[in-house]
């Protein structure tokens, strides 16, 4: 399940940092992913298509990780977090504009059963 967020959860250009809005609906996420103990999360980084290969990927890993460490500090376990970065590699929007590198520089995350979720399904227990 793709989570989408009314602010996108976007960064500035070459930023990891997350505003207050990004936090405030990330805080909403986590308590509602409290009572879900049965599914792992999946954070993706992305990037615009500005500056070198190495900056982007290291600037994606670095804005999952920080929303990774935010749900952390919301009571989320680290053990249901995956964090990856994507670089600049899956654009949602043209770089070649502004608005477009604005809306690339986001985080998407993902919601998928875990390990106790499969077997309780596979046994007709869920």
């Amino acid at each position: 399940i793709k989570v989408t967020f009314n602010s996108g959860i976007l960064f500035p250009t070459n930023g990891s940092t997350l505003s207050q809005t990004s936090k405030n609906e990330l805080s909403q996420f986590a308590s509602k992913m409290s009572d879900m103990q049965d599914t792992d999360i999946t954070i993706y980084g992305h990037t615009d298509n500005t500056g070198s290969d190495a900056v982007n990927e290291r600037l994606s890993n670095e804005r999952a990780q920080s929303v990774a460490n935010y749900l952390k500090n919301c009571g989320i376990a680290s053990s249901r977090m995956t964090t990856e970065g994507k670089s600049y590699s899956m654009p949602v929007a043209d770089n070649a504009t502004k608005e477009g590198r604005a809306q690339n520089r986001r985080v998407e995350i993902y919601i998928t059963a875990n390990k106790t979720m499969i077997e309780k399904a596979e046994n007709g227990t869920l």
